[in-house]
């Protein structure tokens, strides 16, 4: 409680001040502070109170007095923030303010006007702040979803930090929303730290008071007040004499200072009791002036101190980074000798000259050598000839002589012996395969996955036509550092080889099983019915992947993908509309159309698949040696592919031959097997069951006439479209079907086209009576036990 009382002899006078706010009338979602002024005088008895408001002054920062419950926490240090502000025209705005806790408000200030002599966790201030924000009846929030800011300060400056927002949950009645503060910190343990207080100190009742001015009432004081809470632009204007101090001054306050507090057993408490004692409350004022200017004098000496310290640390700094870039150059004459020493190492001076040094064995015939532009080239060439003349009388025979000539004819021609050497050294490699591992990296991360397997390839040759220039038994070599180079070249070749696959396998999965997602979709909408309608699977859309992969070697993987796309367009033509119509017909005609389309489309996918592999040749076999496109195309197709596209047929036939033998074609006739002879015999003696029999019987013959219409219809198609490429697998399909015909196969059999007979066979034959499976044999059981029983 800030509380100052002063004895008169009319009376006692009790001044009591707090904190409060009030609406900023240039920006309405700011308030900014005032102090509530209550005087109240006791005079004969009576007690009069007088209630003021005043502004909120600079030196009033100084006298706030934080909360003095036990648990309540200190507040946190003084800090800067951004904070929210309306900018008018130009939207809000976050500038940096330096923020601070006292008691039940946050205050923050322009960053110019904290004291930059004064250091620690709390500063002092040269001007009243800006804003205040009350904290009684607040909730903290931070963004939602973890996020840094709101969503909606997301585009401002709110963005650099860790956003919170302080908002006013009032009680109810009369009282009104005070408008939300957004505050911006620049880490998040800061955020952190100020929300925990925040959050604690929301919670608090109490009122914010100042302690007793008592400064302002020691009138001899009154000219200390301007050197207390001077401004920073009065600082600014003061004059050199009282900015600058003597340095003995200093040292003599800092004496002071130690001889007063640099004592062994020094208490403060004690101190304080001590001083009161010996002085009276208004020589208060005096020793804070001096205490002052020794903490001055102090801060002044440790300043320049650590600048001191600072200024060698700097100088040493610099050393070090000299010393640096000097063994970083050394480091790099030292590696750039140690690759001239492995040069020389590699020079083959045997490849120049043969038996001795040839210069000696030179014809010098023609001394008539063109000067040249550079003086020294050719003086070094003259002297080379003239080395080369002096023993050419020992040369006799014209075979010894040839390679005398053609290094004199290239003296001649301005090349000299160091050229020559070049001609005859290392094999050249060219300088864009130095950086085709990155092109094709790049060319990756674009999805140029085209332009990148040409690079690839057009590297991988150049390398190996390089490496097997090297392995041949000439004296055209590679360096040990270049043939290290170009076998790490291919490893990384080898890699980007297995990413770019790894890529293209992934893209075609993700887009078959969309497809199939799609595909379920549209077959369970009632609506899609009433429209026709083309399926995405139809679209060839993925026939530069799976080139790239054949191209690449994933053959395996190309076949999976290729397979896994055919599948979806094969189930799409077994979920074609059936033709319109009523009765069994219909049935023949949907037979003929689903065949149709689901074997045609096989066909193609078949063939499709052997255009991924098969090469057209120069010397390609004519039509007559080849017997069909499977057996043409089995040369160039890997045999795993191969068999996983057989296997892949397979499967799709049993999935036809589900659909054809379920609800869509034969499910829908009343297929049975035949009856029993005992049992047509004793069901034949039974008064009344003779129309029935008849009747089942002409049912039972029509729905086998139309099944083996229909099975007609799926042979053809199947023999149409398969055989022509080589692939007949009828046979299989006629397996498939014989099971889905339940029992009657044999009936079918005998009315089907005599052209099927190789394949039907089979089901003509009658199984004995070891052969009837036991569930049937156990209905046909129970048949004729009833019938024995009805008879009797």
């Amino acid at each position: 409680m800030a509380q100052s009382a002063a004895n008169a002899r009319t009376g006692v006078e009790l001044t009591t001040e707090k904190v409060t706010f009030i609406a900023d009338t240039n920006s309405a979602d700011r308030f900014l502070p005032r102090i509530a002024v209550a005087k109240s005088r006791t005079e004969n008895g009576r007690t009069t109170i007088e209630k003021s408001f005043r502004p909120f002054e600079a030196v009033d920062m100084t006298r706030v007095l934080d909360f003095n419950a036990n648990d309540v926490p200190d507040p946190p240090e003084d800090t800067t923030m951004r904070v929210c502000e309306s900018g008018g025209s130009e939207g809000l705005k976050f500038p940096v303010r330096n923020v601070c806790v006292r008691g039940g408000y946050l205050f923050y200030f322009d960053v110019e006007d904290v004291d930059d002599q004064v250091r620690g966790h709390y500063v002092s201030y040269h001007a009243p702040p800006i804003g205040v924000v009350p904290l009684d009846k607040v909730d903290v929030a931070t963004p939602p979803g973890g996020r840094r800011v709101f969503r909606d300060h997301a585009h401002t400056d709110a963005k650099h930090g860790y956003e919170f927002v302080l908002i006013h949950a009032p009680d109810g009645g009369s009282e009104t929303t005070r408008p939300a503060a957004f505050f911006v910190a620049e880490s998040l343990a800061q955020r952190e730290k100020w929300l925990k207080a925040l959050r604690f100190r929301a919670e608090i009742t109490a009122d914010t008071k100042l302690r007793p001015n008592i400064i302002a009432r020691a009138p001899q004081l009154e000219n200390t007040l301007p050197k207390l809470f001077r401004s920073k632009r009065a600082q600014k204007r003061r004059t050199a004499e009282e900015d600058d101090e003597p340095e003995d001054a200093e040292t003599l306050f800092i004496e002071q200072a130690k001889k007063e507090f640099g004592v062994i057993d020094f208490h403060d408490d004690n101190w304080l009791n001590n001083f009161f004692m010996n002085n009276s409350d208004f020589d208060a004022g005096n020793k804070i002036d001096q205490l002052e200017q020794w903490q001055s004098s102090i801060k002044r000496g440790l300043r320049g101190a650590v600048l001191e310290q600072y200024e060698y640390f700097v100088e040493a700094s610099g050393e070090m980074t000299t010393m640096g870039k000097e063994v970083a150059a050394l480091k790099s004459m030292v590696e750039t000798q140690n690759e001239l020493i492995k040069e020389m190492k590699d020079i083959d001076f045997t490849a120049t000259f043969t038996d001795g040094d040839e210069m000696d064995l030179l014809d010098s015939d023609d001394e008539e050598i063109e000067p040249t532009n550079n003086r020294d080239g050719g003086r070094r060439r003259r002297r080379q000839l003239q080395q080369v003349d002096e023993d050419d009388s020992s040369l006799s025979s014209d075979e010894e002589a040839a390679p005398v000539r053609k290094l004199k004819q290239k003296l001649r021609s301005g090349m000299s012996v160091d050229s020559t050497n070049q001609e005859n050294g290392n094999i050249e490699i060219p300088p864009w395969l130095d950086d085709v591992s990155e092109e094709i990296s790049a060319f990756i991360k674009e999805c140029r996955y085209t332009d990148a397997t040409d690079l690839l390839f057009k590297a991988k040759n150049e390398s190996n036509d390089i490496l097997g220039l090297h392995d041949r038994p000439t004296e055209n070599k590679l360096t040990k550092k270049q043939h290290a180079n170009m076998l790490n070249m291919l490893n990384s070749l080898d890699t980007l080889s297995e990413l770019m696959s790894g890529r293209l396998v992934e893209g075609l999965r993700r887009k078959n099983e969309a497809f199939k997602q799609a595909g379920k979709r549209d077959r369970s909408d009632p609506l899609s019915l009433m429209a026709p309608m083309v399926s995405p699977c139809c679209l060839n859309d993925d026939q530069i992947p799976l080139h790239l992969l054949v191209k690449l070697g994933k053959t395996q993987e190309a076949a999976t993908a290729y397979a896994a796309r055919r599948s979806l367009l094969l189930l799409e033509s077994l979920h074609e509309r059936p033709i319109s119509g009523s009765g069994n017909v219909d049935l023949v005609i949907y037979a003929a159309q689903l065949s149709q389309s689901f074997f045609s489309c096989l066909a193609i996918a078949v063939e499709g698949f052997l255009d991924l592999f098969l090469v057209q040749s120069i010397n390609s076999p004519s039509r007559d040696e080849e017997s069909s496109t499977l057996s043409a195309a089995s040369r160039n197709v890997p045999p795993g592919a191969l068999a996983s596209i057989v296997l892949w047929c397979d499967s799709e036939l049993s999935k036809f031959s589900a659909a054809f033998g379920g609800t869509r074609i034969l499910g829908n006739l009343a297929l049975s097997p035949p009856p029993r002879r005992e049992a047509a015999q004793n069901r034949g003696r039974i008064v009344g069951f003779e129309e029935e029999d008849n009747q089942a019987n002409k049912e039972r013959q029509n729905a086998i006439d139309v099944a083996a219409q229909c099975v007609d219809q799926a042979f053809t198609h199947a023999a149409e479209n398969l055989d022509s490429i080589g692939l007949p697998l009828t046979p299989r399909l006629a397996e498939y079907i014989r099971s889905r015909l339940k029992g009657c196969e044999s009936e079918v059999s005998r009315l089907l086209n005599s052209k099927w007979r190789h394949i039907t066979f089979e089901w003509e034959i009658e199984l004995d009576e070891a052969d009837i499976p036991m569930d049937e044999g156990r209905r046909s059981f129970s048949t004729h036990s009833k019938s024995q029983e009805a008879a009797v």
